[in-house]
């Protein structure tokens, strides 16, 4: 007696084809079993981008102009190592404090050449750049400005552009200039206009203008040397003319060269505060711990779904209640033109199908169609189908009746024939 009633929803729920669901809420184990291949996918990305973004990093050289860091054609790596071979000390200095450095570890017999395109020395930095030719240093002017000319040397004044793009002879006595002989054009020329004994002036780009002028300072070892063949020390074109001479000429007499570019260190009061010199020591901290906690509390709170679930609802909406609902959409927005279209549309595809005509017909060809078995006039057929156009109530149930009244008659003929 007791097994009946359990049967009875049995059979039941074999007949309706639904079934109980068995659901279990997953666990943290279940659930990392399952997504384990895509989490060593996940890792395995995660450590190779950030290999790839720390190779590309240490990579990354210096790419500024005349750096013996920089290895395209910009750059003057070639001549650094080009020195180095030939037993030069090339030093690289960014600061005049790492320029000083250096100088009074070669015990002040360099040569240093200094490239400050961006204008970073003021009046006191210029003045310490200064004393290493009085002290017997070899000065190298790389393409200087009027401010850097009137502080290094004695009289030479910058003379803008060459006149002409052709490569230029030495037309000196000065041992660096005759080996090289001649160059590519100079990026820029000067003149002299000053009296200092020992002047040695070369490569003339015309109206008393030189590419190179050599002047001695203090003391006999001392000289300074405004060098306005700049492209001459670069990769791209040190092996043109006699560029590459030139270079190792005026560069290499000592054994020691500070390659001084000055940067942001040189500034008054050294170099801009970056976000992280300004922001608080505890801010990073504080960070790190929110993400910590937002992550902990997703953890703790995020919904976990389980298996989906399936439930058989049959529903079933009959037509009648479809057309109703949209009536009175229609009718509440007055959209009489609308509604008649829907009913345009249906008669229409009915019609193509009583007729036997394409499915693609135009309402032209289907109203030609209904015009010829009907004996009504075509333009009558066709204001029926879409010409007419509804202007209140009225007329649309004047119109829908139309409508019916036409596939009436045309489904009347049909069956006759």
């Amino acid at each position: 007696m007791s097994a009946a009633p359990s049967s009875a929803p049995a059979a039941a729920r074999a007949t309706t084809g639904v079934t109980d669901a068995e659901t279990e809420t997953p666990r943290v184990r279940t659930t990392l079993r399952r997504r384990l291949f895509w989490i060593v996918v996940v890792v395995v990305a995660l450590v190779t981008a950030v290999v790839t973004i720390g190779l590309g990093t240490s990579a990354t050289t210096d790419a500024n102009r005349y750096s013996i860091e920089n290895a395209a054609p910009a750059g003057s790596r070639a001549v650094a190592e080009v020195l180095r071979q030939q037993g030069v000390d090339v030093v690289a200095a960014g600061s005049l404090a790492e320029a000083q450095d250096a100088v009074d570890a070669a015990g002040g017999r360099v040569t240093v050449l200094l490239s400050d395109p961006y204008a970073y020395l003021d009046a006191d930095h210029l003045a310490g750049v200064e004393a290493f030719a009085q002290e017997g240093a070899r000065l190298v002017l790389v393409e200087p400005d009027a401010v850097q000319l009137r502080a290094l040397t004695d009289g030479i004044a910058n003379a803008g552009a060459p006149g002409s793009s052709g490569s230029v002879s030495s037309g000196c006595t000065l041992p660096a200039a005759e080996r090289a002989g001649t160059i590519t054009a100079p990026v820029a020329v000067y003149r002299d206009l000053g009296d200092v004994a020992g002047t040695a002036a070369c490569f003339p780009a015309g109206d008393d203008t030189y590419a190179l002028i050599e002047q001695p300072v203090g003391s006999a070892s001392g000289s300074v040397t405004v060098f306005g063949a700049g492209d001459a020390l670069t990769n791209g074109v040190i092996t043109d003319e006699g560029n590459a001479a030139l270079a190792l000429g005026v560069l290499g007499e000592r054994d020691t060269l500070v390659w001084y570019r000055p940067g942001p260190d040189d500034l008054e009061g050294g170099a801009p505060a970056t976000l992280g010199s300004l922001t608080p020591g505890w801010v990073t901290p504080v960070i790190l711990l929110l993400v910590l906690v937002v992550v902990a509390a997703g953890i703790w709170r995020g919904r976990r779904f389980g298996p989906v679930v399936v439930e058989n609802l049959p529903v079933t909406v009959r037509a009648s209640e479809t057309m109703e609902g949209r009536a009175r959409l229609y009718a509440r927005q007055s959209a009489h033109a609308r509604a008649l279209d829907a009913l345009r549309i249906g008669t229409v595809s009915r019609l193509t199908v009583l007729l036997a005509l394409p499915r693609h017909a135009s309402v032209v060809e289907v109203s030609r169609a209904v015009a010829a078995v009907t004996g009504r006039n075509v333009d009558e057929v066709y204001s029926i189908l879409v010409g007419a156009m509804p202007r209140n109530e009225a007329e649309l149930l004047a119109l829908s009746d139309q409508l019916l009244v036409l596939e009436q008659d045309t489904t009347r003929v049909t069956r006759m024939l």
